[in-house]
Order: C-alpha cells, then sequence, then structure tokens
C-alpha cells in the first residue's frame, strides 16, 4: 500500500554519444530516446525552455546536463579525429589499373571500371583509325 500512494520517480535527462555527436537524452523503460543533437557542445537558453515545455514530466537538472556536456566534449572530438585521419594516409592519388585488350574479339578486360572507359574510347578511336 505504502508503494502505491508513493509518487512514481520522475525521469531525468542525461547525455549521450554516438558516433561523435552528443545526444540530450530520455530513458522509457529500458530504452534510451534522444530528444535533440547537441551542436557546437552548448544547449541555447531557448533550447532549454523548448524541452522543458515539450517534456514536462522529465526533470531536467541543466547543472549537471552542462557537466556531462563538457566530460562528452573531448570524447566526441576524439572520436571525430580518429575517424577523418586515415582517409587519405593510405590511397593514392592515381589507383593501379590492369587492363588487356583481344583485337580479335575486341573485347577490353579491365580491373577498374571508372578508368576502363576512357582506355576503351581510346582503344577503338586507334582501331576507327586503323581501318581508315
Amino acid at each position: 500500500m505504502e508503494q502505491e500512494t508513493k509518487k512514481r520517480k520522475q525521469s531525468s535527462a542525461f547525455i549521450t554519444t554516438r558516433k561523435g555527436f552528443c545526444y540530450l537524452t530520455v530513458k522509457i523503460g529500458r530504452s534510451n530516446f534522444n530528444i535533440m543533437r547537441i551542436r557546437k557542445y552548448t544547449l541555447e537558453p531557448q533550447d532549454k525552455r523548448d524541452m522543458r515545455r515539450l517534456y514536462p514530466d522529465y526533470l531536467f537538472d541543466w547543472k549537471k546536463i552542462n557537466q556531462q556536456l563538457a566530460e562528452k566534449r573531448e570524447v566526441c572530438r576524439a572520436y571525430r579525429s580518429k575517424r577523418q585521419a586515415p582517409q587519405n594516409t593510405e590511397r593514392t592519388s592515381d589507383p593501379f589499373v590492369m587492363m588487356s585488350y583481344d583485337p580479335r574479339t575486341r573485347t577490353v578486360y579491365a580491373s577498374d571500371a571508372g578508368n576502363s572507359l576512357a582506355m576503351l574510347d581510346a582503344i577503338l578511336q586507334m582501331e576507327r583509325i586503323k581501318q581508315k
């Protein structure tokens, strides 16, 4: 009986990170739901007012949320810098293309389709010149 008369504990919002972005999140049951993506690691006063108005059933402790944002900022930055660094380090600007041409069947075999079309045009142009 005492448990029924007690008020249900009010859920509070918290900060989560996913793939280098911070989100204001609430827990419903066993699941987390992102209610807002936080840009530039700060919450504007208007955003805070909007969250309180849109989600009156949740407790927004802005001091705790700002502290969590400060902690997560470095995690997000580290993730983003790690994801962007290796893009051009291993790749060369001119990929190696292996091609062969069978003049009897006029067939071009290539390992890279993007560059093979230019080579095919060149080979067909050479054949047209030969036939004249």
